[in-house]
């Protein structure tokens, strides 16, 4: 069973049907929140979690990263898959000067501002624990509501779609990943997730960390930093590698930096999306 950031219709449910074309999967289940679904797959109610991570254009989901460091050390990354984002305007309305409120994600939100400070100037703009919880809310109760989610939404909460495509920038992708408690073995084309702080009073750890890599011609995709959450000036940085930890290249990149590391967490090696 895999659990998805629901209700029926959210990207990420649509995230699972493209997983579920390559896969053999049992089910699959919604829940309200990142956090439940990650809880979910640590306690064993489900096997695994499809959550999104990383957006092309507002960057990485700060809630999945920081679920994974405090989950245990069970819950990683299984898979990632990329689907492309095309945001609706779904409404009863047809007239949009009779919508007083938008309901949505706040990362579909800020993807679609241009549009609506130009179409919705004075809509208030309210968000939703998913595009397509939004989408169902109008479809009940949102006479003078408006939503943004997918046309999948839409046509299952039967609410008519005003005008599609209305994400201001068009080249518009949501990295998604699974998660779950498999040790996957290498296929030759992986990328491995770690996370990991480095002592602040420390210059040039993060430097050497970084050398450590570039030495065994390890490619970085994605590096950024959030704060630990236990002092100001202290971060812990995510980075994926496109590597599989058990090639040597990497091990030894990994053994001759472990001493810089303050803290360490590995999240995953897991087949590259195609």
């Amino acid at each position: 069973m895999i659990g998805y950031l629901g209700p029926e219709g959210s990207f990420t449910h649509l995230a699972f049907i493209e997983y579920s074309k390559k896969h053999t999967v049992s089910g699959s289940t919604p829940f309200q929140t990142i956090a439940q679904i990650i809880e979910a797959v640590n306690s064993g109610k489900i096997k695994s979690g499809m959550v999104p991570i990383e957006n092309s254009i507002e960057g990485s989901v700060g809630e999945t990263l920081d679920q994974l460091i405090r989950a245990s050390q069970k819950v990683t990354i299984n898979a990632e898959i990329i689907i492309p984002i095309e945001h609706c305007l779904i409404t009863k309305k047809k007239n949009l000067n009779e919508v007083t409120k938008v309901l949505a994600h706040t990362q579909a939100l800020s993807q679609c501002q241009g549009y609506l400070k130009r179409f919705l100037p004075n809509a208030v703009l309210e968000p939703a624990t998913s595009n397509s919880m939004a989408v169902k809310i109008v479809s009940e109760n949102g006479d003078s509501m408006a939503a943004i989610g997918p046309k999948m939404a839409a046509e299952i909460y039967k609410v008519p779609v005003y005008e599609a495509g209305i994400n201001d920038e068009k080249e518009n992708f949501t990295r998604f990943v699974l998660v779950g408690t498999d040790t996957l073995a290498p296929t030759g084309k992986d990328k491995t997730t770690i996370a990991f702080g480095v002592p602040y009073d420390k210059p040039g750890t993060l430097v050497r960390v970084l050398n450590s890599f570039a030495n065994e011609k390890i490619n970085l995709s994605r590096i950024e930093s959030r704060p630990s959450r236990k002092a100001l000036g202290e971060y812990i940085f995510y980075i994926d590698l496109e590597a599989h930890r058990e090639e040597p290249s990497l091990k030894k990149a990994l053994s001759e930096v472990a001493s810089e590391f303050s803290f360490y967490r590995w999240l995953g090696s897991y087949p590259r999306w195609n």
